[in-house]
Formats: structure tokens, C-alpha cells, sequence
């Protein structure tokens, strides 16, 4: 096989994650960096190790990515990673016949994405391979559900279970955060997609010890694709909570009180919606503010933030239900989303895909994702039980 040069589009937290793993990766010969901004692309090339080189590119711009192209074999894109602006970008790289993937967890984006008759039947006429939705989550989640579904007969409902990390606050994560907890919750319900009021919904949920009872909340279903890709599927859902109890509390105040809010105001002759003003206030923080600082001792298990998905149907004829946790090192919330990135970006390459064309992430074989996760230290545990949980 010819040498393999990798474009990574975005050189931020994820970017520099997915990177590092690349040059680690023997499949991967040459590592491009791009970014808006030049002077950050060639801090991130000075400081990696092989063969990099650095590359200011405006993603939005389809003239200068179209040139970006040359000698190219993939294309990861990690900006956002919740980003809207990605479609034309995907036209571009795949008009040019170079794979792609990213980690865009945008809802409404990535219905339009895997909705488009066009982006999919250029891929094929192309002759590449496309994975949207291929971080953490969407990504493994879609990975690990397909995982469990392979065991059963048949599958009616799914649901994922998330544990966010309080200690994350950067402003972008929060503003993040303030849309996905405050919007309507879009869940599959009964065959059709049915929306909840913000926070109305919770469960607590009982994760295996030494973790115990978390309180989620429904979001909006990141996984979009779940419902199209099995048959028969009746309800599927996604539920958010915090390592920290007093975090998701104040969340909700904050949602419940219209601070999660995009309607603009008008404030000393500036616009600024408060959800904006919410997230820059939560980064900043205090140097005495103790919120999301978990009382545990560094490294510990419970330092790690789990993660599970449940699956219920019929199993050798019998209702059945078979549940997957799964946990991150402390620390690695970046290299976890990167992971399964650049997993996807290797079976682009060697076209170990069902085809050409554009794919969720539950359409590949959940084999190397997952072997993959165990090389970097992700604890799994699997339940099975024939009762269904109410």
C-alpha cells in the first residue's frame, strides 16, 4: 500500500489528541496540521515527534481547502467538535475522492448529513468511504449499542447512559453543555421522534459500584442514526448526568431560570444572549469555588467517568436485556473521543467498510473499536439479564 498522509483539520484539544495518535499509528506514514489560525498548527507540528507539517486552512473556505487536498489520503476533522458548518467541507473532500470523518455531535447537522441523498451517491460515485459522528459521543456509544444488539434476536429499545466530567469548564464545553440541557429532549419513542421540555425527565441511574446512583437527564439523542440502522427498534434515548451532584443541580437552576437561553439581549448597546454570559461566568470560576472538585483520591476508580448502554429485545427467544458499562481513564476525556476517530480513519484507508458511501458509526464492526479502547486502559463490565428494567 502506497504511504499514507493524514490531513487533520483543527488543532485544539481534540485535534491534538487525534495527532498524537496518529503518528503512533504505523498505518499512517505523514500527518498534515491545519488550522484558522497558522501560528497554532505550527506550535502543535513543533511539538509533535515524525513527519509533520503545519498548514493554515479556513475550513469554510471550499477554494482553499480544494488546494489543501493535494496528496492527501484522509481527512479528519476535529474542529467543533459541535459544529454546523461542516457540510460544505464534506462536499469538498469528497468531490475531491478523499475518505473523511469527524467528530461532529451536532444534532440537526448530522440528520441533514446522513438525510442527504447527495452527499451519499457522491461518495459512492467517488468511490470513498465518509463516517460523520465518529468521536465519543455519537461514536463508541453507536459502536458499543451494535455490540450488544449483534447478541440478540431482535432489538426494541436502547439506551445510553452518559457521566460528564465536572471539572471540564472550558467556555465552549459549557456553552455546549447550556444548549444540550436546555433544549427540548429529542427522543425515539413508539416509532416516532417525540420531544420532552428541557430537564423534565430523569432517571437515576444505578451504576456498578464504586460509583452508585446518578442522577440523568434526558438530552437530545447525539446517536440519530440508531433507529434507521435496526429494524423494529421502539424506543431509544440519551441520558446525561455529572460526576458531581451540586453540578447538575445548579445546571438545572440554570436552565429552569432561562439562563440557558439564545434569545439575544440587548445589554449597555452590546447583544449577547445569556446562555453565552452563563458559560463565560462557569469558565472563569472562583479559586475558591468547589463545584465539580470530586472528593476522591487522584487515580482512583471512581476518578473515572462512566458510561453505559443498555439494549433490550429477544435473546434465544426470550426477552432479554443486556447492559455494557464502560469507563475512561481519569484525564483522557480528549483521547477518548480521538480514539475511535482515528480507528475510523484506518478502516477508511485500508476500505475495511461495508462499502462506499456515507455510514454511521454503528455500521462498522465494533471489533477493533473496541479493542482498541481496552489498549488504552477502558474498563468494560457486561450484564445480562432476562427481566426488563422499568
Amino acid at each position: 500500500m502506497s504511504e499514507v498522509t493524514v490531513l487533520i483539520i483543527g488543532c485544539g484539544t481534540i485535534g491534538t489528541a487525534t495527532a498524537r495518535l496518529v503518528l503512533a499509528d504505523a498505518k499512517f506514514q505523514h500527518l498534515v496540521v491545519a488550522d484558522r489560525d497558522l501560528n497554532r498548527a505550527e506550535l502543535l507540528a513543533e511539538q509533535l515527534s515524525g513527519s509533520v507539517s503545519a498548514l493554515q486552512l479556513d475550513s469554510l473556505e471550499g477554494e482553499q481547502v480544494a488546494r489543501a487536498l493535494s496528496g492527501i489520503s484522509v481527512v479528519l476533522n476535529t474542529t467543533g467538535p459541535f459544529s454546523r458548518d461542516t457540510l460544505s467541507l464534506m462536499r469538498t473532500v469528497i468531490e475531491a475522492g478523499i475518505p473523511y470523518a469527524d467528530v461532529n455531535d451536532d444534532v440537526e447537522t448530522l440528520q441533514s448529513v446522513f438525510e442527504s441523498e447527495f452527499l451519499d451517491s457522491l461518495a459512492k460515485h467517488r468511490g470513498v468511504g465518509v463516517l460523520p459522528g465518529l468521536g465519543s459521543s455519537p461514536g463508541s456509544t453507536n459502536v458499543m449499542a451494535r455490540h450488544l444488539a449483534g447478541r440478540m434476536e431482535s432489538v426494541d429499545e436502547v439506551r445510553f447512559y452518559m457521566v460528564n466530567d465536572a471539572t471540564y469548564r472550558s467556555e465552549g464545553v459549557w456553552r455546549h453543555r447550556l444548549s444540550l440541557f436546555g433544549e427540548p429532549a429529542l427522543l425515539y419513542d413508539e416509532g416516532k421522534w417525540t420531544q420532552y421540555p428541557a430537564m423534565s425527565e430523569y432517571q437515576d441511574v444505578a451504576f456498578p459500584a464504586p460509583w452508585g446512583n446518578i442522577r440523568c437527564y434526558a438530552v437530545g439523542l447525539e446517536t440519530v442514526t440508531i433507529p434507521q440502522s435496526m429494524p423494529g427498534l421502539r424506543h431509544a434515548s440519551l441520558w446525561r448526568g455529572f460526576s458531581d451532584p451540586a453540578t447538575t443541580q445548579m445546571l438545572k437552576c440554570l436552565v429552569d431560570t432561562g439562563f440557558a437561553s439564545e434569545t439575544p439581549l440587548q445589554i449597555d448597546g452590546v447583544s449577547m444572549t445569556p446562555a453565552a454570559m452563563t458559560a463565560a461566568v462557569l469558565a472563569a470560576g472562583n479559586p475558591g469555588d468547589d463545584l465539580g472538585k470530586r472528593k476522591t483520591d487522584p487515580g482512583s476508580e471512581s476518578e473515572r467517568l462512566p458510561r453505559q448502554v443498555v439494549v433490550k429485545g429477544i435473546r434465544e427467544g426470550r426477552p432479554a436485556e443486556l447492559t455494557t458499562t464502560y469507563s475512561f481513564p481519569p484525564g483522557d476525556i480528549a483521547l477518548a473521543t480521538a480514539s475511535s476517530l482515528v480507528v475510523g480513519a484506518g478502516l477508511l484507508v485500508t476500505r475495511e467498510l461495508p462499502g462506499t458511501g456515507v455510514f454511521p458509526p454503528e455500521a462498522m464492526d465494533p471489533a477493533p473499536f473496541m479493542w482498541d479502547m481496552e489498549s488504552r486502559g477502558v474498563h468494560f463490565k457486561l450484564e445480562d439479564s432476562g427481566s426488563t428494567r422499568t
